[in-house]
């Protein structure tokens, strides 16, 4: 029982660190979002960009429009310094730190904590729209709160003597917040997001995505607790080639026709239980191969490894890895992406400090 009880705890601590980092970082984003506009630095705001008065204030120092020149170098280095992790590491942006993930995160954490039951059901939904209703208009205040300051901005809204345009923006970024994560969510992220459409071009075949092992899940299907994972069988691990036949057949029964019926002892690994497929949010099968719909958030691996415990089987059968296993020869040698956004970056940090002296020394 000892293997049995420590691949459960390994699934545990899996999911666990996972949704301790999801945590972090929307915390931290959360945060940043909600409280820069209420930072000061010598009685001014640490961050205002106050288009009326044609004058940024960062940290204490004030600039003009037409000095902001190493702001821009500072934005496009930031850009590269992101590509250069996409290209490294995969899309962590989309899983940890994206606005767009870390609101909709916010709102499925809202949905849990209003999910009653009993007679107090009825109220979860209004309770739930109610709320996030206040996150979202929230949210338009604090957007605004970098281009006006926050204070004044809300004093004016208690006494209702804002502008017409400092009320249409509140109410449109509110509204789009609102809308955005009830009816949009992840949707955004598949088709209208930029940085999901560029990502083949910003990524090369090292760059990590999580992905299913075929040679040890096929062929898929529901067994009895009683056998061992191809681990631990003679069975072993199968062919790319066969793996990836049984997954086309998987993926594609009109076309391949229906799978051949298979002993338990033939099986892979992979129960055909759906987990992965019930916890994905825009409900891809990763099984099926990659997808650039996908923006690794990592459910589906915290779903496959309790399932994987609960067969008491090895976890990782989901797994975040590079599309080719270490024995390719295509694991070595420069990559030239990677090294092409640290060069972008390096010059416009360099770029942003030459032209930063530039302005104070006019100054």
């Amino acid at each position: 029982m000892r293997p049995v009880r420590s691949i459960g705890e390994a699934s545990a601590k899996s999911s666990r660190s996972r949704d301790s980092i999801r945590q972090l970082t929307t915390t931290a984003m959360l945060a940043a979002f909600y409280g820069l506009p209420w930072l000061h630095w010598n009685d001014t705001p640490w961050l205002l960009l106050d288009i009326d008065a044609r004058q940024f204030q960062i940290a204490g120092l004030q600039m003009q429009p037409e000095q902001s020149l190493p702001l821009l170098w500072l934005a496009l280095a930031a850009l590269a310094l992101l590509c250069l992790a996409t290209s490294l590491y995969g899309r962590l942006w989309c899983t940890y730190a994206c606005p767009q993930t870390v609101l909709t995160r916010l709102f499925r954490k809202l949905t849990g904590l209003t999910a009653f039951k009993g007679r107090m059901a009825a109220l979860g939904p209004p309770l739930r729209q109610g709320l996030w209703a206040g996150i979202a208009l929230w949210t338009g205040i604090s957007f605004v709160g970098y281009f006006t300051p926050i204070a004044d901005l809300v004093q004016g809204l208690l006494s209702f003597s804002l502008s017409g345009w400092e009320w249409f923006w509140i109410s449109f970024y509110g509204l789009a917040t609102w809308a955005n994560v009830v009816y949009l969510h992840e949707q955004v992220c598949s088709y209208l997001c930029p940085y999901s459409r560029i990502q083949p071009l910003i990524t090369d075949t090292r760059t990590p995505a999580i992905q299913y092992n075929a040679p040890r899940g096929e062929p898929r299907g529901p067994r009895g607790l009683d056998n061992a994972s191809v681990l631990h069988r003679s069975r072993g691990l199968l062919d790319a080639t066969t793996a990836a036949d049984y997954v086309f057949r998987a993926a594609h029964p009109a076309i391949a026709g229906a799978m051949p019926n298979f002993s338990p002892v033939h099986l892979g690994d992979c129960t055909d239980c759906g987990a992965c497929v019930a916890a994905c949010p825009i409900g891809l099968d990763i099984r099926n191969g990659r997808s650039r719909s996908c923006i690794g958030c990592g459910n589906c691996m915290d779903a496959c490894d309790d399932a994987m415990a609960a067969s008491h089987y090895p976890l990782d059968l989901i797994h975040r890895a590079r599309p080719i296993t270490d024995g390719d020869a295509a694991t070595s040698g420069l990559r030239i992406k990677p090294l092409a956004f640290a060069g972008i970056a390096l010059l416009c940090i360099v770029l942003a400090a030459f032209t930063a002296a530039s302005v104070v020394g006019a100054a």
